[in-house]
């Protein structure tokens, strides 16, 4: 009972630092928008510049990337012996835990249905002539795959957080390989093969002029696979108390402190000068570090970040990051804020606090209508057993066949709307 107990804090802890991403994006396109004004905070008559640690919201990008590899990988290893009977299971079965196609639909479950639901809402908004324009073919199409990244141009024309989808989908597709590895060869093998795709990635950005691999895989998977060591070493190395409460608050420390360590690289671009090159270490270190101490024993940490409204805001924070752009973007419309001009000046505290509700209410409707329902039949049937009934390898697919149904539509409403 008590290690149920314990699993289920560390899974509302993990929850909640989804929502610390989501939010902190969140506050940085809405500052963004409103100009990337200065934002100082008085405390007993002694300024302080918070400008740097909004301006580096995208972060929470990173923590996305790490957090990922970390729960992915945590799930693998603690995964309980597969459900195929003995002496079935092939030899990547053997290696990764259970079949590619099993884990696939899950993972499939988990990120198009809410991403449909967004790309449907932007091409009939782009329809109305309301928000942006009807994509071209290709590049729905693309879209539909979560590879727009594949051409450049596409990578944020229909949402400007899309840009991050494609690293997400194409790390799954990858994952069970790079657990193989982690588990054969360890995890500083499994992060220098990341490493060098980074490096690999940046000398040839750097000696071609050319910033294609700038939106490719191996130049992120080094968040990836750092998040991935991490979380083995969580499971085969379990933090006391006193570790675990030390690594949150200095893992915390760094990452709220790259603003001003890394001050001349404001933005979310590759820098190709040695302390550009320890950028993404460091954060990676931050960040693993925090996430290592929300597994252990109960701190101040553990509570602040697994408390029921935090962990709340984290089961719903993929949809806040999916909606809160295109909202924030509609506001003027609305006629909730006035359209920013070169006389009219909206504040960046305006603008979230005016965005704010609508995110945290559509988000919420868009994981109870359409996250949980495909995530919960994810989790159902995980497996077919080869003696059931043909209705009920039926079952097993009709979410994937609903997906595939929904995005020939949406192809298709394009089609009739530009033909």
């Amino acid at each position: 009972m008590k290690a149920a107990s314990s699993a289920h804090h560390h899974l509302n802890a993990l929850t909640g630092v989804r929502a610390f991403a989501a939010l902190w994006v969140f506050v940085f396109h809405s500052w963004s928008n409103a100009g990337s004004p200065a934002i100082r905070l008085a405390i007993r008559e002694q300024p302080i510049d918070l400008t740097p640690l909004v301006a580096f919201g995208w972060l929470g990008v990173d923590v996305f990337f790490v957090l990922s590899g970390f729960l992915l990988t945590r799930q693998a290893v603690l995964k309980q012996e597969h459900t195929l009977p003995a002496g079935t299971a092939s030899r990547f079965v053997s290696a990764f835990g259970e079949k590619y196609g099993s884990y696939l639909r899950r993972r499939i479950l988990r990120v198009y249905p809410a991403y449909y639901a967004c790309l449907t809402a932007l091409l009939i908004l782009a329809a109305m002539g309301v928000y942006r324009h009807l994509p071209g073919e290709l590049d729905l199409l693309l879209h539909l795959g979560m590879v727009h990244n594949f051409i450049e141009k596409y990578i944020a024309t229909m949402n400007s957080v899309f840009w991050t989808m494609p690293f997400e989908w194409q790390f799954y597709l990858v994952f069970p390989l790079l657990v193989i590895v982690l588990k054969r060869y360890g995890g500083w093998s499994l992060y220098a093969i990341a490493l060098l795709g980074v490096v690999a990635s940046k000398l040839f950005v750097m000696y071609t002029n050319n910033g294609y691999p700038q939106v490719l895989l191996p130049i992120r998977l080094d968040a990836f696979a750092a998040g991935m060591c991490a979380g083995a070493y969580s499971i085969a190395r379990p933090p006391t108390r006193a570790f675990a409460a030390t690594a949150f608050w200095a893992g915390l420390g760094i990452l709220l402190a790259t603003p001003w360590v890394f001050a001349g690289y404001n933005q979310v671009f590759h820098y190709y000068d040695l302390k550009g090159f320890l950028r993404a270490p460091w954060i990676q270190i931050g960040i693993c570090l925090m996430l290592l101490g929300l597994t252990g024993d109960r701190h101040a940490g553990v509570r602040i970040f697994g408390n029921k409204i935090v962990a709340g805001l984290g089961l719903i924070s993929y949809s806040i990051y999916l909606v809160h752009v295109p909202i924030i973007d509609l506001l003027p419309w609305l006629g909730l804020i006035p359209q920013r001009t070169a006389l009219v000046t909206v504040s960046w505290w305006r603008i979230l606090v005016t965005a704010c509700p609508l995110v945290l209410l559509l988000s919420a409707l868009l994981y109870w209508l359409i996250e949980r329902p495909f995530q919960a039949s994810g989790k159902a049937s995980q497996t077919v057993d080869r003696r059931r009934l043909r209705l009920g390898n039926f079952a097993f697919a009709y979410p994937l066949v609903t997906l595939g149904i929904w995005a020939i539509a949406l192809e298709a409403y394009l089609f009739l709307r530009t033909g």
